[in-house]
């Protein structure tokens, strides 16, 4: 009865999510955008100053000049969208990073994509804005089904480059943008790599980066822990043939392993254990059928972030059938029982992952 009703849960779950677990990968090509590259006389040395920003560590100040240098080209950078960019100061000093909202360059995450909303800008002094750029992107799996089996086990196992200064002299300056197309298998859930080159014939990389595209999701997981009522008890079967009554302890914490569908979508490789309201169902995780049903959400304080949950669960106990009664001597082959359905309220702490 248990493994079936774990195998119905995987099942729920895969057809919610619609998922393809064939491996799919693709080179990607991207296109100039109309303009590219672009020629600039960088009369401020924006580009000697982001170069010694980034010589310095200081990769926010060093992006924020790049970011200038990329608008006196007339292009409109959308803060939505995600631009990897290779500054290309020399051959052995290229960093590559990432312009989206305002995440740090040195940012590898992707939250999923869309069709149109991916580019490459390649900023130098010194190859009027030709480089050879190789994009491999990997579907994969989202978080929530990767972990899927480590969740079911709870109830039933289951078998940057080094630096070298060098000084950057002349002020023509070129911005080579392109745009990819992305395609539908990729946009949600894939690892993008990036090699940028001088040319196809070099030896080395300018540059190389893999960017974690992974979607934010409605779906994760708990364990929410509630206390059962004082007076809980089981009827059983002992050892010796009698039937008995077998008390519960008091208070005693009862742990459901519960699956949430978040009314908003989240970050689910970052912690969310006070930001997100959701649904929540699961089973207990004990030797008797429980399931459980009820909504959890989170309080942010000063100190600690707890998060909450409310249900109802009802427990498939046993109960006597006419005829038998407690301590009686039965017959090992003889089965004194029928199912009785016992509803509880829940309330507890849910232990989110994230």
């Amino acid at each position: 009865m248990r493994k079936l009703t774990f195998l119905c849960i995987i099942w729920i779950v895969l057809s919610l999510q619609g998922i393809n677990f064939a491996q799919d990968r693709r080179i990607l090509v991207p296109k100039r955008v109309p303009g590219a590259p672009f020629k600039l006389n960088d009369t401020e040395d924006l580009f000697g100053k982001a170069y010694r920003w980034f010589l310095e560590g200081e990769y926010d100040f060093g992006a924020d000049s790049l970011r200038k240098l990329v608008k006196l080209t007339g292009f409109k950078i959308d803060p939505g969208s995600y631009y990897v960019v290779a500054a290309n100061f020399t051959d052995s000093f290229t960093p590559i990073g990432l312009f989206h909202e305002k995440d740090d360059f040195n940012s590898t995450r992707l939250f999923g994509l869309n069709r149109s909303n991916l580019f490459y800008i390649f900023i130098s002094r010194q190859r009027k804005g030709a480089s050879f750029l190789s994009v491999l992107a990997t579907k994969k799996m989202p978080p929530f089904l990767e972990n899927l089996p480590g969740f079911i086990g709870l109830f039933q196992p289951l078998p940057f480059a080094q630096i070298t200064p060098e000084t950057v002299a002349q002020k023509e300056t070129w911005i080579d943008i392109r745009h990819f197309d992305v395609p539908k298998p990729f946009r949600k859930f894939s690892d993008i790599s990036f090699i940028v080159k001088a040319k196809l014939s070099s030896e080395k990389f300018l540059a190389s980066a893999t960017f974690d595209n992974t979607s934010k999701e409605r779906w994760s997981y708990g364990v929410a822990t509630a206390v059962t009522s004082a007076k809980d008890v089981e009827i059983t079967v002992g050892s010796n043939g009698k039937i008995i009554v077998r008390p519960r302890p008091d208070l005693d914490l009862a742990a459901f392993g519960v699956i949430n569908y978040n009314f908003r979508p989240v970050d689910t490789k970052a912690p969310t254990l006070a930001t997100s309201f959701h649904l929540l169902c699961g089973l207990r995780l004990a030797d008797f059928l429980e399931p459980i049903i009820g909504v959890g959400g989170g309080i942010n304080l000063d100190v600690i972030s707890v998060h909450l949950f409310a249900g109802y669960s009802v427990e498939i106990a046993n109960e006597l059938k006419q005829g038998y009664f407690i301590g009686q001597q039965i017959n090992r082959a003889v089965d004194p029982f029928k199912t009785k359905l016992l509803g509880k309220p829940r309330f507890g702490i849910e232990l989110k992952f994230p």
